[in-house]
C-alpha cells in the first residue's frame, strides 16, 4: 500500500508539473515569439488580440490540469488516512453515490480547506492551506480560480466576482470595463516584469501547491 501511494503521488505531481512547464514553454513560443505570414507574404508578430486569446487558452488548460490534480491529491490523502477498499476512495472525497462526478470547485482554495476539514480534520495540511502556503500564493490561487470561472462563464456571477477583483489585480479603474481575461493575464500588473504577470504568477501558485502536496501526503 505505502509503495503504491508514493508512486501515485509522484505520478500526479509529475503530470501537473509537466503540464505547467508546457504552458510556460508554449506561452513563450506562441505568445512572446509568435509570428505569422500576412496576405502580403510578410512575417509579422501576432497582434495583441491574438496574444491575449492565446494566453487565455493556455491558462485555462493549466487551470483544468490543476483542478484534476487537486481531485487526485484528495484521493491520495484519503488513501493515506483511511483503511478502505480502493473502490471507495473517490466516494469518500466526492459524493456518496456518484464519487467525484459533478463535484466542482477543486481549484478554489477555500473549497479545498472546507472539504479537508470535513474529511480529515482541522489539523490536516489541506485544512490549513492558508498557513501552509505563502500568503501571496494562497491569494493567487483564489484569484486564479475566479479568472478561470470568468473564462468559462462570460456573464452572470462569475463576471460580477471578477469585476470586484480587478482592483486587487492591479487594473486601474479606467481600464476595467470590458477587459478580457487574456489581457489581464498577459499585461497586468503593468509595472511587473513580463515573466511575473498574472499568467506566470498563477502557474507558480499551482506549482507551489503541487510541491506542498508532494511534501505532506505520506504513504
Amino acid at each position: 500500500m505505502a509503495k503504491d501511494i508514493t508512486a501515485a503521488k509522484e505520478r500526479a505531481v509529475d503530470r501537473l508539473k509537466s503540464s505547467l512547464e508546457r504552458a510556460r514553454v508554449l506561452h513563450s513560443r506562441a505568445v512572446v515569439a509568435g509570428r505569422w505570414t500576412n496576405p502580403q507574404n510578410v512575417v509579422v508578430p501576432f497582434s495583441n488580440p491574438d496574444k491575449r486569446d492565446l494566453t487565455e487558452f493556455i491558462f485555462f488548460e493549466s487551470a483544468a490540469a490543476f483542478e484534476h490534480f487537486c481531485q487526485q491529491a484528495f484521493v491520495l490523502a484519503a488513501r493515506s488516512r483511511f483503511s478502505v477498499q480502493p473502490r471507495f476512495w473517490e466516494h469518500i472525497v466526492g459524493h456518496g453515490d456518484s464519487g467525484l462526478d459533478r463535484v466542482m470547485g477543486w481549484g478554489a482554495p477555500q473549497n479545498l480547506v472546507f472539504r479537508a476539514r470535513a474529511l480529515f480534520g482541522k489539523r490536516h495540511f489541506f485544512a490549513r492551506l492558508r498557513d501552509n502556503l505563502p500568503q501571496d500564493v494562497y491569494e493567487w490561487l483564489t484569484y486564479a480560480h475566479r479568472v478561470r470561472n470568468r473564462i468559462a462563464h462570460p456573464g452572470g456571477q462569475a463576471a460580477a466576482q471578477t469585476n470586484k477583483l480587478l482592483g486587487n489585480l492591479g487594473v486601474p479603474a479606467a481600464s476595467r470595463k470590458g477587459i478580457s481575461m487574456g489581457r489581464l493575464l498577459l499585461e497586468y500588473p503593468v509595472n511587473a516584469a513580463a515573466n511575473n504577470r498574472w499568467f506566470y504568477r498563477f502557474i507558480q501558485a499551482y506549482e507551489e501547491t503541487a510541491n506542498l502536496v508532494y511534501r505532506r501526503i505520506r504513504a
